[in-house]
C-alpha cells in the first residue's frame, strides 16, 4: 500500500471505530487497523449511561434492532433490601462483539475511511523524531510501511502505541479488584429492565438485561478469590451468585452461553495524551476500574474530544494549541469519574450485621423515609465531605427530575 494517510488509527472498537467515523465525516483520509477481525468479543463494562452518543454517530438504529432492551432504571440491594429509582434517560447494553461491528461498519461506510482487519501494528515509523505513520503485519507475515500524517493509539490499556512513543502516566493506581462475568439465558427477569447492582460482603454483583432472554452476570471479587474460581469457574461463579438476594431462584434454569471471563483488574492511570505525530484515545490514554461502568462513555467522549482538536486544527489553530486543550478538557471531564471510582472500590467493604440490619428495617419503614427524604440532601453533603464530587454528580443527575438548587 503506497497511499499516504491523513489519520492511521490503531485499533478498531469503540473509541478507534468512533473516531474513524468523525473524521469520516470530515472527509479525512484515514487507515482503521486491527489486529482482530470482525465480529469478536472483547472484555468490556458493557455499560453505557446513555445513547446520546450512539445517535450522534448514527449507529442508534442499527444497535436498537439487534432486540435489546430499554434499560430504564436502576437497582442496589443490600442484604434482602433494595432501593430502586428512574434513570434520567434510557440506555441499552449490548455485547461488545456487535456494538463494535456496528461502529466498524459505519466507519467503513464513508468512502475516505480504509479498514484493515486481521492486521497488527509492530512498529512506528519516524522522521526527525516526528511519528511518520506504521509498520504492518498480516498473518502471513508479509510487512509494510504505510505513511501518515497522524497515528492514533486506540489499542486499549496495554497500547503498543504509548509503549512506543513513552507516554508518561500519571495518577497512577494498581489494579484494585478483579473481575468475572458471564453470558446467561433464560434468567428470570424483573418486570421493568433495571441495572442491577448487589453490595454483598465486599463484592459488587451486577445484572446487565440485554436482549430479551439474555443478561450479562457478574461480579467484582476480593483479589484473593480470584484463582480459585477460576480454578472451576462457571461452578464457583454461580455459587456465589446464587448467594446474592432472589439470585438463587432467578437462576432456576438459567444457561451458560460460552464461559466465564475473568481478569485479576484493570489498571488505573491517565496517559500524556499526545507528541509530535500521535495521540491515545480511550484505554491507551485512561484506564480505571470497570466497578462504575464509565470505560464506553469515556472511550466515546475521547473520540469526539479529538475529532473537534482535529478540526480546529484544520481551521488554523496551532498543532500544541489544540493538543493541549484536548488533554486538558479530557482530564477535567474523566478525573472526576475516576476518582469517584477510586474511592468507590477503596471503601468497599461489608457491611456489619447492625448495619444491614437497620438498613433493611428503614427500607421497609415508610416513616423513616417521611423523616430522612427531607433532609436526606444535607446528610449526602456531610457524608461525602472527603469526596464532594459525589454529591456534586448526585445533584447534576437529580436536575434532570426537576431538582432546583434555590429552592
Amino acid at each position: 500500500m503506497n497511499e499516504r494517510f491523513d489519520v492511521i488509527i490503531v485499533g478498531a472498537r469503540v473509541a478507534g471505530s468512533s473516531l474513524a467515523i468523525l473524521l469520516g465525516d470530515l472527509g479525512k483520509k484515514v487507515l482503521l487497523i486491527d489486529k482482530a477481525t470482525f465480529p469478536s468479543d472483547t472484555l468490556s463494562t458493557h455499560f453505557m449511561s446513555h445513547v446520546e452518543y450512539l445517535r450522534r454517530l448514527g449507529v442508534l438504529e442499527e444497535i436498537e434492532a439487534l432486540g435489546l432492551r430499554k434499560v430504564t432504571r436502576m437497582r442496589t440491594y443490600i442484604g434482602d433490601s433494595f432501593v430502586e429509582g428512574p434513570r434520567p434517560s434510557y440506555t441499552v447494553i449490548p455485547k461488545r462483539d456487535d456494538l463494535d461491528h456496528v461502529l466498524l461498519k459505519r466507519a467503513s461506510s464513508f468512502p475516505t475511511v480504509t479498514v484493515k482487519e486481521g492486521i497488527s501494528v509492530r512498529d512506528l515509523i519516524r522522521t526527525e523524531g516526528k511519528v511518520g505513520g506504521v509498520v504492518t503485519e498480516d498473518r502471513r507475515g508479509f510487512r509494510e510501511t504505510i505513511k501518515s500524517d497522524l497515528v492514533v493509539g486506540a489499542d486499549g490499556k496495554n497500547s503498543n502505541v504509548a509503549h512506543w512513543t513513552g507516554a508518561e502516566e500519571y495518577e497512577k493506581v494498581q489494579p484494585l479488584r478483579p473481575v468475572v462475568y458471564g453470558y446467561y439465558e433464560g434468567v428470570q427477569p424483573l418486570k421493568k429492565p433495571a441495572t442491577e447492582i448487589f453490595l454483598h460482603e465486599g463484592r459488587i454483583g451486577f445484572v446487565f438485561p440485554m436482549e430479551e432472554g439474555r443478561d450479562c452476570l457478574g461480579m467484582e471479587v476480593h483479589p484473593e478469590e480470584f484463582k480459585p474460581i477460576m480454578k472451576n469457574p462457571t461452578y464457583e461463579f454461580e455459587k456465589m451468585y446464587r448467594t446474592l438476594y432472589g439470585m438463587d431462584e432467578r437462576l432456576q434454569g438459567a444457561q451458560l452461553q460460552g464461559k466465564i471471563i475473568g481478569t485479576p483488574g484493570m489498571p488505573n492511570f491517565f496517559r500524556k495524551a499526545y507528541g509530535d505525530g500521535w495521540v491515545l484515545v480511550g484505554d491507551a490514554g485512561h484506564s480505571k476500574d470497570p466497578s462504575t461502568g464509565l470505560g464506553i462513555n469515556d472511550a466515546f467522549l475521547q473520540a469526539f474530544l479529538l475529532a473537534e482538536a482535529i478540526q480546529r486544527n484544520d481551521e488554523g489553530e496551532s498543532w500544541e494549541e489544540v493538543m493541549v486543550a484536548f488533554q486538558k478538557q479530557r482530564d477535567e471531564q474523566l478525573f472526576p469519574g475516576f476518582q469517584l471510582t477510586l474511592d468507590y472500590i477503596n471503601s468497599l467493604k461489608a457491611f456489619k450485621r447492625n448495619e444491614v440490619a437497620l438498613f433493611q428495617s428503614i427500607a421497609a419503614n415508610p416513616m423513616v423515609w417521611n423523616k430522612i427524604v427531607p433532609s436526606i440532601g444535607g446528610l449526602l453533603k456531610k457524608e461525602s465531605e472527603e469526596i464532594p464530587l459525589l454529591y456534586q454528580s448526585v445533584e447534576m443527575e437529580a436536575r434532570s427530575f426537576g431538582f432546583n438548587s434555590d429552592e
